[in-house]
């Protein structure tokens, strides 16, 4: 049986056009290292899927650890971003680059719209990854959007390699929303990359029937929170946040795994403050991101994400992480005046236990299905931690 335990001291849309489209383990004390990853027993992370023949990175990143590079860690990360490379973004990528570094980000991947922008990294501690936005936003599809309502349908492509800048990846429309996802998670595949299901609240893209379809078809990812686009959910930012939990909660209870993704789908940068005088929308960034337990490269950030080995946040921070099918515990790095509730969650989204303040702790019954949990603070700031499936499948 496949058993994790996590220990961590940490240091601490959207626019296409085809025919209806639109253009625009040891005992843990309290010296334990950062970040130390154990596992008991003792296994060996599984390597990344994709043998990567190509290295773009190399070219548009600080360059790879060494073996003399720094011990796994937590490193906080940017899947979802644009520049001045998408059409409703006017940033120059290097400005976008020079934010993340100045904000603590270790790895960033810049995701215009249906174009691979390659920039080099501003700082030796920042890794930038080649990635895109598939896209294709329509007025018709199958089965139909409600009145008032497009059908917008986005894929995050992350770590691509045999790209180049500027490079157009536009697809054939396709009508059925299945068919337009199941496309664009192939291109990302042909090009080495990661597929993440992005914004699936957005226009009410993405349903309970069609995620699992897609987790079924290959899917990893999709976006639990999206600092932008969620305020644009009908019922408002936490609503968008909770609906995408219960999407995942369904997945889950079928017995999928599929993991959530915290992003900014940042646009907005140094004319935010205009268009908030403008009393228009800024999609501003750090305020949704993952950290990921892994080396400072590609190769174990990739295999990290997709072993489950992060977390999502959209502000709150973990100073201590245990997680394992036997035991959690969850520490917060708790700030002055917060107030902190842990909801451990298993099948059907039923909630196993609720507890307040900095410390959180559960032990899985063997009869969950599957066990995550989501942290929220008295501002209304997150962190979610992955599911694991309990038992073992």
């Amino acid at each position: 049986m496949r058993h994790w335990l996590w220990i961590a001291l940490l240091a601490l849309g959207c626019g296409s056009r085809e025919p209806r489209s639109e253009t625009p383990a040891q005992p843990l004390t309290e010296a334990s290292p950062a970040g130390t990853w154990r596992a008991s027993p003792p296994e060996e992370r599984a390597a990344s899927p994709v043998e990567r023949t190509a290295e773009v990175a190399a070219s548009v990143a600080a360059p790879e650890a060494t073996a003399s590079a720094p011990a796994p860690s937590f490193l906080k990360g940017q899947l979802h971003v644009h520049s001045a490379g998408s059409y409703d973004a006017r940033e120059p990528p290097a400005d976008v680059l020079r934010f993340y570094a100045e904000h603590g980000y270790r790895f960033v991947s810049i995701t215009d719209h249906n174009r691979v922008t390659l920039e080099p990294s501003p700082s030796k501690d920042l890794l930038v990854f080649a990635g895109a936005e598939l896209t294709q936003n329509a007025t018709v599809c199958d089965p139909a959007p409600a009145p008032g309502f497009r059908c917008l349908f986005h894929t995050g492509a992350v770590f691509l390699h045999d790209v180049s800048d500027g490079q157009q990846l536009k697809l054939p429309f396709q009508q059925g929303r299945f068919a337009a996802y199941d496309a664009q998670l192939a291109l990302a595949e042909r090009l080495g990359g990661v597929g993440m299901i992005m914004h699936p609240n957005f226009h009410f893209a993405v349903d309970e029937r069609l995620l699992a379809r897609l987790v079924k078809r290959g899917a990893k990812f999709f976006e639990v929170s999206n600092a932008a686009l969620d305020s644009q959910h009908p019922g408002g930012h936490e609503r968008a946040e909770s609906h995408a939990e219960s999407l995942w909660d369904g997945v889950l209870s079928q017995g999928l795994l599929v993991y959530g993704v915290a992003t900014d789908d940042a646009h907005h940068f140094s004319e935010a403050a205009e268009r908030r005088r403008q009393m228009k929308s800024a999609y501003t960034g750090d305020r949704g991101w993952v950290q990921v337990y892994a080396e400072p490269n590609e190769r174990s950030i990739r295999a990290a994400l997709e072993a489950g080995e992060f977390y999502a946040s959209s502000g709150v921070e973990l100073a201590r992480l245990e997680r394992s099918r036997e035991h959690w515990r969850v520490e917060i790095r708790a700030e002055d005046g917060e107030d902190y509730e842990t909801r451990f969650v298993g099948r059907g989204g039923r909630a196993l236990a609720r507890q307040r303040g900095a410390i959180a702790e559960y032990d899985p019954r063997g009869d969950e299905g599957y066990v995550r949990a989501v942290v929220r603070d008295s501002r209304g700031r997150k962190a979610w931690v992955q599911p694991l499936q309990v038992p073992a499948p």
